[in-house]
């Protein structure tokens, strides 16, 4: 069976089927093999990019495989198969058996060639590979016998490295989704406030109150200021928590000391000329 001379469906799937990271490196970038099913079409495949796109790519615009890091080209593959599967010579003083190379070749999967008959046109990819490659690929005896390994383990740089990788990618999505909240939360608390001052205009104009021009309404959250130098509780600065009714404003005092007519935690309700927003 001649060398093949670029690499096509049936070659990669050998890889795929092993379950260990397979790319491909097409037109100068790596593109990832999620499946089988991704290159179960003879003529073209499809691989993922490093946004997530899947990308259509054509078998013989691959230049090399990375598998688990280490660098397979079609060079590469062909010396490694010739190594595969040269076999072990049988000593010059034993005869061969006859009946047993007979089982041998019976039992012997098809060749590279036999994916393109007939039959194999009616069979899936994944039972063309099993059939062709599988038994024998990658068996310990022959993986010893080949100077290179191509499924040999990554290092242990490589998974410190992807590990750390991978923290990294979950701190910024967590950081992420927290400010999300926290935008969350503000643009919610500014829209009750304007529902809240919406409704109270909408009171106004009902019961045919005219408000001042210049006039200020106290919304929820505002900081104010008692201003009102003849109330007991001026100067008493807080936080509004409630507008009970039209023209008074409900606020949790934030400051007072000793000798003072509030302290802090003091939940006080004033009418709205008699405080500032600070």
């Amino acid at each position: 069976m001649p060398a093949p001379k670029t690499f096509n469906n049936v070659l990669i799937g050998q890889f795929v089927l092993t379950g260990v990271p397979v790319k491909v490196y097409v037109s100068g970038r790596f593109l990832t093999l999620t499946d089988t099913d991704d290159i179960e079409d003879a003529l073209v495949g499809f691989g993922m990019d490093e946004h997530g796109e899947m990308i259509q790519f054509s078998y013989p615009e691959v230049e090399f495989l990375q598998v688990q890091g280490n660098k397979i080209d079609i060079a590469t593959y062909n010396k490694g198969m010739e190594t595969l599967h040269s076999g072990d010579e049988v000593p010059a003083d034993k005869e061969p058996d006859p009946e047993k190379e007979e089982e041998e070749e019976k039992s012997e999967g098809p060749g590279m060639s036999d994916h393109y008959n007939p039959r194999g046109k009616n069979m899936k990819l994944k039972d063309l590979l099993k059939e062709s490659f599988l038994g024998t690929l990658p068996s310990e005896r022959n993986m010893i016998k080949m100077k290179w390994n191509p499924l040999a383990e990554v290092s242990s740089e490589e998974v410190a490295a992807e590990m750390d990788a991978a923290d990294a990618m979950i701190a910024a999505a967590k950081a992420k989704f927290k400010a999300s909240q926290a935008a969350m939360k503000d643009t919610i608390k500014t829209s009750k406030d304007k529902i809240k001052a919406a409704k109270a205009q909408m009171k106004v104009a009902e019961e045919g109150v005219e408000v001042p021009a210049g006039h200020y309404t106290f919304g929820t959250g505002d900081i104010v200021n008692d201003r009102d130098p003849s109330c007991p509780h001026f100067g008493s600065k807080g936080i509004v928590i409630e507008l009970p009714t039209q023209g008074e404003v409900r606020y949790s005092v934030t400051n007072g000391n000793n000798g003072t007519a509030y302290r802090p935690g003091d939940i006080l309700t004033k009418n709205e000329d008699q405080l500032e927003k600070i």
